[in-house]
């Protein structure tokens, strides 16, 4: 009976130790075959920015940049820390049915690490620098049967029309390529009120 004891307790025993191997064998199997990564590696030097811009924009964007390298600038809201510089690399091959907007790509030297992959930046893409350019508000440009003007503010409280030539106009900021000079001080409402010689009182004055 003690050998039969012995005999059966080994069986068992054996039992046990294999079926403890097959569950060990499992585990490890299930680890490697997972799906899941167990590290993620990013670049950050350099380091790239993905940005949309509306596709009525894709036109200026590539006549400039066929002229030379386009400087982007990208940094965070709020922050003192200066705009990180880099260069527009990537322009994608077609526009965004829902959004209307095109995808571009700037890359980074990021030598100081100060950008980081997922992060929410402000991006500027800069296509030219016109340095010394007069700009004035686009409120303050109306157009007339001899073209565009301005109503100039005179020492004297009074108004005087100005013809004036633009060279571009941005949003709100129009660029004057002549008839402007700079310190003039123009009106940006109630045009239609006034006449040459017509007495203003002003409130806060915008300067070109």
């Amino acid at each position: 009976m003690r050998a039969g004891a012995n005999q059966y307790g080994d069986r068992r025993g054996d039992g046990q130790r294999r079926r403890s191997r097959d569950r060990k064998r499992q585990a490890v199997a299930r680890v490697l075959n997972d799906t899941n990564p167990l590290v993620v590696i990013n670049q950050i030097v350099p380091v790239y920015a993905s940005f949309s811009v509306p596709e009525q924009n894709i036109a200026d964007i590539r006549k400039y940049q066929a002229d030379g390298e386009l400087k982007v600038q990208a940094g965070f809201a709020n922050s003192t820390h200066p705009m990180a510089a880099g260069k527009l690399s990537f322009i994608d091959n077609s526009a965004d049915a829902t959004t209307g907007t095109i995808k571009l790509k700037a890359e980074f030297p990021n030598t100081d690490k100060a950008l980081w992959p997922g992060q929410f930046v402000n991006v500027v893409l800069t296509l030219y620098e016109q340095k010394d350019a007069i700009v004035a508000p686009s409120a303050a440009v109306q157009s007339g049967p001899t073209g565009q003007y301005v109503y100039i503010m005179k020492p004297d409280m009074t108004v005087e029309l100005r013809n004036i030539k633009i060279a571009r106009a941005e949003g709100d900021d129009t660029v004057v390529a002549g008839g402007l000079q700079p310190g003039d001080q123009v009106v940006t409402v109630g045009q239609l009120r006034l006449a040459p010689g017509t007495k203003v009182n002003p409130g806060k004055a915008q300067t070109s």
